[in-house]
């Protein structure tokens, strides 16, 4: 998938989740007051569980699909390492909740220290990510994550950071790998791994300063990335004459 239909079907995603998340109560009130079931008792419930129980969080669910299905698309299009698509799809699945919380702000219920303690670091590392394979490489001389070995390790170092991260914040992570494999003892065994993870990863500090740290090497190092492989050569053109002796 190029970059502009990636970019295409990345916002026709985050329309999606607008709409059910924003406006779909609407959609429901209205069939309510068209369908005439006001008249009779209890006759509105099976619709309004129907609509907001079944058609909005599965509505919700299809935008998180295409957005992963579009990265998964984009990454195979660009031909990097096949382990990004585990990293994407474990940022993916601890974030996963909290634009439903950003929702929140259409109603008045949202407050910014709300936001601001839900903020889960995998969030901002997918975003940066995402962000990052907006860019054309296909059209230009540039390569994904650049290539000078000592780039790509540090944004690897960066990467698994951000994924034992987002780990270690997301209580109940085990639950999905678990319940898709049907091996109970994954999430068991995942739970009682993340309060050592964690003391690790927060450097005793007990925040997530570190990851925010960590997350800012992330981004520089992706945006080093992008930045000619030869300036030296680049900038010769425009030294003085007689300037390199």
């Amino acid at each position: 998938m190029f970059a502009g239909r990636y970019l295409w079907w990345m916002l026709i995603a985050v329309a999606i989740f607008l709409f059910f998340s924003m406006c779909f109560d609407y959609v429901t009130w209205a069939i309510v007051a068209m369908s005439g079931c006001a008249e009779i008792a209890g006759s509105c419930g099976p619709i309004v569980l129907a609509m907001s129980g079944a058609m909005k969080p599965s509505g919700i669910g299809l935008a998180g699909a295409i957005m992963v299905i579009c990265t998964f698309a984009r990454l195979r299009y660009l031909s990097v390492n096949w382990l990004w698509g585990p990293v994407a799809l474990v940022w993916f699945s601890a974030s996963a909740a909290f634009p439903g919380i950003l929702a929140g702000g259409w109603t008045g219920q949202l407050r910014p220290e709300m936001v601001v303690e839900s903020l889960p670091v995998a969030f901002l590392f997918v975003t940066v990510f995402c962000g990052y394979l907006f860019i054309a490489f296909e059209e230009g001389r540039m390569v994904p994550f650049g290539q000078r070995a000592w780039l790509r390790a540090v944004i690897w170092i960066a990467a698994c950071y951000g994924v034992l991260a987002a780990i270690v914040e997301t209580p109940g992570f085990g639950a999905l790998p678990a319940r898709m494999l049907g091996m109970p003892w994954i999430a068991s065994t995942i739970a009682a791994f993340q309060p050592l993870l964690a003391a690790i990863f927060d450097l005793g500090t007990g925040s997530m300063m570190p990851a925010y740290a960590m997350l800012a090497v992330f981004v520089a190092a992706l945006s080093a990335s992008l930045l000619p492989q030869d300036i030296a050569r680049l900038a010769a053109p425009f030294m003085l004459r007689g300037s390199r002796h």
